[in-house]
């Protein structure tokens, strides 16, 4: 029965996505006959519906679409007199690459034969010990399918292993005791990575033995490959005292943000947890600006300004989430991220009309055109990877002492997050109307480990990326 649900549930997600899809599709096809007979204001309502449509297309990573859209917003800048040019630029890329893909497909056909025999390294069982950690692999490694790099910050050390393989299944690791962290992870699809974590400065030492890998944390009496951790050059190392993150307390001053359980403030709640993550970033090495350090009023607008000023590597807003209606006071809780989408998902609208009824004077400031100006495809993308990590350093550093409901990444129009220059996210911390989650957000242990989850999130970004 839970099999044939699943089977279900992925049938249905994927007919919804189609159908999502072709609907834009249809939508894109109908601006043709649009176009001859619109007059210069038509025109640049369907040059900006265009532009909305293109940025789903990014978000689905739907090729069909990209294209379609792409064709109409070339012919229409150019009725306009717009530059055009990055979107001539992406469509000769996109079409260079359909016409390599269909090249390979055609290439692979004949060869097919040949390629049947290859079997794909997999990472089958990992074992860990007070002195090592071995992996166990399908077929036997080599050399070439390990990349290794070290990562350093003030309080630890890192050292990472890419494997060019894929992991089975989930693996149950046990952290060697000389160890703070041990992470195991897919990283991409062809790529297993390892990350190995100390307070102190240590060596590892590798050996490959046909199917097997072993990493040592003592010197072996055989000679074999010695991995020290050592800086390495710019463009490989991470290194947070280069890097610099604006923290956005939501709210203050005159704007109270949402009133809880027991008439507490969004703005005191989200305030405590600002500082406290700062203060966790700064512990890491990390250079970290508050827009907001007080009980005082920052418009949406001077918020981003700042963080650009300081030219921020992240930017990151804190705000308390609440029920619509008091008979959804019991029922709504968990924690979400959100990063800057023209997405309109009526869950998601709900969350950024209650952040953003308070600044109706700078909306008027931003005009649709401006809107999306801002949204690329880079930083579409980048917020997206931050707002999983983020989410789940939360979500693991409170399920230590607290059950916690994971609301999960969405995409949602934050106005707070317009202009930003960066990868830029909004977390609802729970739901302040919520009994126990209002309780829960001024205290002070939860405030913490949120801290700590939010600190873990932004290590794991800049590690990944």
């Amino acid at each position: 029965m839970e099999k044939m649900f699943k089977k279900f549930f992925i049938i249905f997600f994927i007919t919804v996505s189609v159908f999502a899809n072709s609907v834009y599709l249809n939508q894109v096809y109908s601006y043709d006959k649009k176009m001859s007979l619109a007059n210069d204001s038509e025109m640049l309502k369907i040059f900006h519906s265009l532009q909305n449509i293109y940025i789903k297309s990014i978000i689905n990573n739907d090729k069909k679409l990209k294209i379609a859209t792409l064709k109409r917003l070339i012919k229409s800048s150019k009725i306009l007199n717009i530059d055009g040019k990055n979107y001539k630029k992406e469509l000769s890329t996109l079409l260079k690459k359909e016409k390599n893909l269909s090249k390979k497909s055609v290439y692979k056909t004949k060869i097919r034969h040949v390629n049947t025999k290859k079997t794909v390294l997999r990472l089958n069982s990992i074992m860990t010990s007070k002195d090592s950690i071995k992996l166990l692999f399908n077929k036997t490694v080599k050399s070439k399918d390990i990349k290794s790099f070290a990562l350093k910050s003030r309080n630890y050390y890192r050292r990472v292993y890419d494997f060019n393989t894929i992991l089975t299944s989930k693996l149950k690791i046990k952290t060697p005791k000389i160890l703070n962290k041990l992470r195991v992870a897919q990283y991409d699809k062809s790529t297993t990575r390892i990350v190995l974590e100390s307070k102190k400065r240590r060596d590892y030492y590798l050996q490959i033995n046909n199917k097997q890998v072993v990493i040592s944390f003592y010197a072996p009496k055989k000679n074999i490959k010695r991995h020290i951790v050592k800086p390495l050059n710019k463009k490989t190392i991470f290194i947070p005292s280069q890097k610099t993150i604006v923290i956005d307390p939501g709210h203050g001053g005159k704007d109270s943000g949402a009133i809880g359980y027991q008439r507490r403030y969004e703005k005191r709640a989200v305030l405590k947890i600002a500082l406290k993550a700062a203060k966790e970033l700064k512990k890491r090495g990390y250079k970290v600006y508050l827009t907001r350090s007080g009980d005082y009023f920052v418009t949406l607008r001077n918020r981003t300004r700042f963080a650009n000023r300081k030219k921020a590597d992240l930017f990151i807003s804190i705000h308390a989430n609440a029920a619509p209606k008091r008979n959804k006071y019991l029922t709504s809780k968990g924690l979400e991220t959100f990063f800057l989408s023209p997405d309109r998902s009526k869950r998601s609208e709900h969350v950024a009309a209650m952040e953003n009824k308070t600044a109706m004077r700078d909306m008027d400031y931003y005009s649709k055109n401006i809107f999306l100006s801002v949204m690329n495809r880079a930083k579409i993308i980048q917020a997206n990877k931050m707002a999983l990590d983020v989410q789940q350093g939360i979500l693991k550093s409170l399920r230590k002492k607290y059950k916690v409901i994971d609301g999960g990444v969405r995409e949602a129009p934050f106005w707070v997050l317009v202009g930003a220059q960066m990868p830029a996210i909004l977390i609802e911390t729970g739901y302040i109307t919520n009994p126990t989650e209002g309780v829960r957000l001024f205290n002070f242990q939860y405030e913490n480990l949120i801290a700590k989850g939010i600190a873990d999130g932004v290590d794991n970004y800049f590690l990944k990326n």
